[in-house]
């Protein structure tokens, strides 16, 4: 099975137990962090995936860190990450809990690409008109590429939209080269 399939299952299965405590926001935030643990820390990466270590050890030591400072049924959870051995998922778990709560709550994660840094008002603009569009809750993710000379692009899932002068002066130039001079 797919890192992604996988991913997507756990998520689903976390999705439904963090409803439970009614505190989506908590799990997603903490299971982030957790992720991010795992893929920041070297030695604690490698101690959670290593085979020869037994589960019990690893959930005892997840245990001793993380008991009273996560949710229990998270904490419950990723025993279950650790007896099936899917702990090198748990970034791509991350990331799928996180857009599922994202689509429960009505929210799209926009790449927004620009020549320059904008300023406040011009996010602004863009988050509410890209909401309008979308008819969700934008959640920008601002990018700065000085090689699109001005303009901008956008990306909304697999939809990308590209409004750069870069992307303008290319396809002048292939309709220049096609051009029937004569």
């Amino acid at each position: 099975m797919q890192d992604t399939t996988v991913a997507r299952n756990y998520a689903e299965a976390l999705f439904e137990l963090a409803q439970r405590d009614d505190d989506l926001e908590l799990y997603a935030q903490q299971l982030g962090l957790f992720a991010d643990l795992v893929e920041t820390e070297r030695d604690f990466r490698l101690f959670l995936e290593t085979p020869q270590i037994e589960p019990s050890d690893k959930k005892k030591a997840v245990r001793d860190v993380f008991e009273g400072r996560i949710p229990d049924r998270l904490l419950r959870f990723l025993f279950v990450v650790i007896d099936k051995r899917r702990t090198r998922v748990l970034p791509e778990m991350a990331e799928e809990f996180s857009a599922i709560v994202n689509q429960h709550y009505g929210r799209q994660k926009v790449d927004i690409t620009l020549a320059t840094e904008p300023d406040e008002a011009l996010k602004k603009e863009l988050r509410e008109k890209l909401g309008r569009m979308l008819d969700k809750e934008v959640l920008p993710r601002f990018r700065i590429d000085p090689r699109i000379i001005g303009g901008v692009v956008i990306r909304v899932g697999d939809s990308f939209m590209d409004g750069s002068i870069r992307h303008r002066l290319h396809r002048l130039r292939r309709s220049m080269l096609k051009a029937d001079i004569g």
